[in-house]
């Protein structure tokens, strides 16, 4: 028998155990380390999504930018997107801005609330009363079509597509009835009066009942404090016209009209109240589109059919005034005096003096006036010119001084027909008497003017006349900016007293509903994002502080010149969202200019998480200032600086444009693209 003997190594079984302890708390060590280094490795791997996202949405906003301030409709451009990580989305309730621009010295106008898709938007203007504030629905966008009612007194309606800062590039696409028309620039449409009319394109229209009537044909594009322009593309019916362009200067006009053309100088004849003319008769077989360039503004009446009336815009831009310009087309003028005392009206060697809350009809022109004249009243009134016995026009509001308000003064028409929202904030007002008449067609989203009458140093409160979508998901929202319901962006004119004006165009806002392009990722924290909104490039990366990569493009000097293009990008109804490769198509639909003018005092301001950051970085170079560090917020006293400026008592997310009180050269523009997002192919 063998036995053997065997012990048992404590040391040995000490060293192993603690061998292996030494290595769970090194690991152990080793996991706490690492847990306490995600964190880090989080923000570093957020640093390069946004970092990434941020070159490629710069590679974007450069083709964005060369669509908007130099494309013509149909150019376009291709961007490839490709995130790191994460997911891109359309944002189209969270962004936006503003810019305003007041005509008037010594005059401001500011604006809030006016994108929260509620009915309430507050103003301020404390120089002086307010009279009056009128909105009008822009329609941008690729799915939101412009449209037109005709009213039930007219017999036919003809069209042709608004000429613009560019056109379209293809063929405006109206539709009527279930049926599709195709438009070109140039061409002339007549359309029933029976039913709506929808068009992808903004539309130049008359709404013509018999035989004859008379316009006031709006400019194309109209000097917001005067109402007078320098170009018209108006379509006329068959038969024989007057054409008469009369203006305060000496004249140039250029005139086109079926295939005919020419031009003709008018010096503006020496004496006192005297304005200056040009007139044309013209007899087409055909309806034609009549397009008209001056050298200076001035108006543009066409009378056809050798009957008709049309009211007379008032020198400040508005319906009641003191100051007229008269054409000299054999008519008759008919003063209304809305006021409880007697208004003296008078003209170059003569006048008349209508009583209180009474019309007087005066034939014209005047003995011995063989021009366009200049009128002038006590009192502010309302003045229309006709020719024949029949005519059809909408009456100006008194409150308002436009076609649209809530107190009217009927004249001698033998019919009247009210036109009133659903609201009933406003309405308007169609005179008429015969058979015959032409009024402009007007779309759904035009001008409504609410009467305000209140002068405060602090904000008043408006009511927007169309629906409330505040709290309504997405899609419905979207889908009242197509139907209508809502407007999809603003523009908004202010209307009040300057000098002995009580109506006159004080200021003009323009307020952008604007898609953000969304890069969202996550880190340690959720919610991160890089995004393009309104040619800005911003990120809430690190820790959800709002911060400007690339700031919005604005163009200045020399001397006092501020000039911009908003760029507005809306997704077509196709795109998708979503984490992987993108394409952007990019393609210019529409630019247009929106005001090229002189202005006195131009603001801007931004709307979502990054106005205030926005506004900060606009006013950066103020650090260059010694005025501003010596007297900081005393814009009064600063004399050695042009450029954007905020002002601590109206909030950060606002900012104005100094130039030292002298008058700024303004020219604003809008640039609408479409933007349609694929899975880019492999």
């Amino acid at each position: 028998m063998i036995t053997g003997n065997s012990y048992r190594n404590e040391e040995a079984v000490s060293a192993a155990v603690a061998t292996v302890l030494l290595f769970g708390g090194v690991v152990t060590i080793i996991g706490i380390m690492l847990l306490s280094m995600m964190p880090v490795i989080q923000e570093l791997e957020g640093s390069l999504k946004r970092n990434d996202m941020q070159s490629q949405m710069e590679i974007m906003g450069h083709e964005i930018t060369l669509l908007s301030e130099s494309g013509v409709p149909g150019d376009s451009s291709q961007v490839e997107l490709v995130p790191v990580d994460g997911e891109l989305r359309w944002d189209r309730l969270r962004g936006g801005m503003w810019y305003s621009a007041s005509w008037h010295e010594d005059n401001t106008f500011r604006i809030q609330g006016a994108l929260d898709l509620d009915r309430n938007i507050d103003i301020r203007h404390a120089e002086s009363n307010v009279q009056a504030v009128c909105y009008e629905d822009m329609r941008l966008g690729p799915d939101r079509p412009f449209l037109f009612t005709p009213v039930e007194q007219s017999d036919y309606v003809l069209v042709t597509p608004k000429h613009g800062l560019t056109i379209p590039l293809g063929p405006v696409m109206v539709e009527q009835d279930g049926k599709e028309f195709a438009l070109s620039i140039g061409e002339v449409m007549r359309l029933d009066s029976d039913s709506q009319i929808s068009s992808t394109h903004d539309l130049t229209g008359l709404q013509v009942n018999g035989d004859g009537g008379a316009i006031l044909a709006t400019p194309t594009k109209s000097q917001p404090s005067t109402g007078k322009g320098q170009h018209w593309a108006v379509p006329i019916p068959a038969g024989e016209s007057t054409i008469e362009v009369f203006a305060d200067d000496d004249l140039l006009v250029q005139w086109t009209l079926d295939g005919q053309s020419g031009d003709e100088a008018v010096i503006e004849p020496l004496g006192v109240r005297l304005a200056n003319s040009w007139s044309k008769n013209v007899n087409i077989s055909n309806d034609a589109m009549l397009e008209i360039v001056t050298d200076v503004d001035a108006h543009l009446l066409i009378s056809h059919g050798g009957k008709g009336r049309t009211g007379l815009l008032g020198e400040e831009g508005n319906f009641v005034s003191k100051y007229f310009m008269a054409p000299n087309s054999d008519g008759n003028l008919t003063i209304s005096n809305p006021n409880e005392n007697a208004a003296t009206i008078t003209w170059r060697n003569g006048g008349v003096s209508v009583p209180a809350n009474q019309t007087s009809i005066v034939p014209w022109p005047p003995t011995g006036v063989e021009n366009a004249t200049t009128i002038e009243s006590s009192e502010s009134v309302q003045l229309q010119w006709s020719v024949g016995d029949a005519g059809m026009m909408m009456l100006p509001a008194l409150d308002t001084g436009q076609i649209t308000g809530l107190e009217f003064m009927e004249d001698n028409s033998e019919n009247f027909d009210n036109y009133t929202s659903e609201e009933e904030d406003y309405s308007s007002k169609l005179g008429h008497s015969g058979n015959s008449g032409i009024i402009l067609l007007e779309d759904e989203g035009a001008t409504r003017c609410i009467a305000i009458d209140q002068t405060a140093s602090g904000w008043i409160s408006t009511t927007l006349p169309w629906k409330s979508m505040n709290g309504l998901p997405e899609g419905e929202v979207i889908t009242a900016w197509r139907t209508g319901e809502h407007p999809a962006s603003i523009e908004i004119t202010l209307i009040g007293a300057n000098d002995d004006s009580t109506h006159a165009n004080l200021a003009t806002a323009w307020a952008f509903h604007i898609s953000r392009l969304t890069y969202e990722f996550d880190t340690s924290i959720t919610g991160l994002e890089v995004a393009w909104s309104a040619g800005a490039i911003v990120t809430n990366h690190p820790e959800l502080n709002p911060a400007i990569l690339v700031g919005p493009t604005d163009r200045q000097g020399p001397g006092p010149r501020f000039s911009a293009t908003v760029p507005s990008l809306h997704p077509t109804e196709t795109s998708v969202v979503g984490s992987g490769d993108m394409d952007l198509d990019l393609e210019l639909t529409m630019r247009e200019s929106l005001a090229s003018t002189t202005a006195y005092d131009v603001r801007r301001g931004w709307i979502g998480p990054y106005g205030d950051a926005i506004s900060s970085w606009s006013t950066n170079s103020l650090e260059t200032s010694e005025d501003w560090i010596v007297n900081p917020g005393r814009m009064d006293l600063l004399n050695d600086y042009t450029g954007w400026v905020p002002v601590p008592s109206y909030g950060p997310s606002e900012a104005v444009w100094h130039t030292g009180g002298e008058p700024i050269q303004f020219n604003l523009q809008i640039s609408s693209i479409d933007v349609h997002l694929t899975e880019a192919s492999a």
